[in-house]
C-alpha cells in the first residue's frame, strides 16, 4: 500500500493538480482524500473534472468525471455528508455563505475499481463556476483580467440582474493523499 501526499499553494493557472503519479503497476487507485482552501475570488470551485490517466493515455483521460461535486457524491454547491465510499464531511463557511472557507473530501473506488498494467495518473482540473451582478463591472474585469475563460466563455446579461456568467480558470489551496496497491514495493 502507496500513499502519496501533495499539495499546491496555490494551484496553477491552465495546469490540473496531480492527486497521484509515478508509481509502476500492476496495481490499483483505492481512492484519495482531498483539502481545498478556497482562496480563488470566483463564485464556484467545483467544476474542475477528476481525470484518470492509465497505461499510455496521455492526451485524452481513460476516465474522466463531470466535476467534483459529482466525484464525491453530491451536486451543486456540495455541502457537507457522508456515505461510506465518498463524502465531503468537512465543510467550513460562514452562516449563510455559498462558498466554503475550506472543504474535505474522499472518494474510495472499491465498489467501482480503478486498476492499471503500467501506469497511472490521476489529477484534478483547476477551474470553476464564475457570476458577477450587474454592478459589479470593475470587480468583475479584475477578475476576467488574472483568471482565464475557459470552456464557451462568458455569457454576458444572462438574466436581468446578472452581468455575466461563466467558467474560469482559477487558484485554490489543494492537498491530497492518493491511496494506491502496487504489486512491488516502490520508493
Amino acid at each position: 500500500l502507496h500513499a502519496t501526499f501533495r499539495r499546491e499553494n496555490p494551484t496553477q493557472l491552465r495546469r490540473d493538480f496531480v492527486i497521484h503519479e509515478a508509481l509502476r503497476g500492476p496495481g490499483r487507485f483505492l481512492g484519495c482524500v482531498v483539502g481545498v482552501r478556497v482562496i480563488d475570488g470566483g463564485s464556484w470551485y467545483g467544476e474542475g473534472e477528476v481525470k484518470v490517466f492509465r497505461d499510455g493515455d496521455t492526451t485524452l483521460p481513460t476516465i474522466c468525471g463531470t466535476g467534483l461535486e459529482d466525484y464525491v457524491g453530491t451536486a451543486y454547491g456540495m455541502g457537507a455528508h457522508a456515505t461510506a465510499w465518498q463524502g465531503a464531511p468537512l465543510d467550513v463557511r460562514a452562516p449563510g455563505a455559498f462558498m466554503p472557507d475550506f472543504v474535505g473530501f474522499y472518494r474510495w473506488h472499491v465498489p467501482d475499481p480503478i486498476v492499471f498494467a503500467r501506469e497511472l495518473r490521476v489529477t484534478l482540473q483547476q477551474i470553476g463556476f464564475v457570476f458577477f451582478g450587474e454592478g459589479q463591472e470593475e470587480a468583475f474585469a479584475r477578475y476576467a483580467e488574472t483568471n482565464p475563460v475557459a470552456g464557451q466563455g462568458w455569457t454576458m446579461h444572462p438574466r436581468p440582474g446578472l452581468l455575466v456568467k461563466g467558467i474560469a480558470e482559477r487558484r485554490d489551496d489543494v492537498c491530497a493523499t492518493s491511496f494506491v496497491y502496487c504489486r512491488d514495493v516502490q520508493p
